[in-house]
């Protein structure tokens, strides 16, 4: 038998980049699904206060880049001035102290350890 490093070498290489793009597809796929899944679950339990220009309703998702160096950023359109005094809670001028009502954070909490284990499992050729 007549073996070629050069042919061994490039076939290594064939399959290493049907893995990568592969792989990278699915973790681009659970990024995306888990950014849903949080989005919806601020609109969910934001507050509706402001009625048809509820703060809930203002929250969008925004993708940047791809591939591996994909990013997804979820924020308020238009009220993100006034996200982080009702998700921590503040204090009036006059000393009344109004609790935080969190939205983001539990959403973050409830669906990123998923999407982490999701994607370990991506990696090694689980899914």
């Amino acid at each position: 038998m007549n073996l070629n490093i050069d042919k061994v070498g490039e076939s290594i290489l064939d399959i290493a980049n049907d893995y990568v793009d592969k792989t990278t597809v699915e973790l681009e796929a659970t990024l995306e699904e888990t950014a849903d899944k949080i989005l919806d679950y601020i609109r969910t339990n934001a507050p509706r206060s402001g009625k048809s220009n509820a703060l809930a309703d203002s929250f969008i998702k925004e993708s940047y880049s791809s591939g591996l160096d994909k990013r997804i950023v979820i924020y308020s359109k238009t009220k993100g001035s006034l996200v982080h005094l009702i998700e921590f809670g503040f204090t009036h001028v006059g000393g009344k102290k109004i609790k935080g009502r969190p939205f983001m954070r539990p959403a973050y909490d409830k669906f990123a350890p998923e999407m982490i284990e999701k994607m370990k499992q991506i990696m090694e050729g689980k899914s």
